[in-house]
């Protein structure tokens, strides 16, 4: 359902991360945080389930 995304940190340089999509448009938005193993397929499949119940979900990797 999600994909994953690159975007610009604050400081300019690229982060990556998992959105999944609410099939709405102007969905509100929630950040999921991982655990410290990483972005695992666990949290990019709460990011579907968020977006099945209408939220954008953004997990950006924030240990890469």
């Amino acid at each position: 359902m999600g994909t994953s995304i690159t975007f610009k940190r604050p400081d300019g340089k690229d982060a990556g991360g998992y959105l999944a999509n609410a099939a709405r448009g102007n969905a509100p938005g929630v950040v999921v945080i991982q655990e410290w193993w990483g972005l695992s397929d666990q949290i990019k499949g709460l990011c579907d389930r968020f977006a099945v119940a209408g939220f954008d979900a953004l997990a950006p990797d924030l240990y890469k």
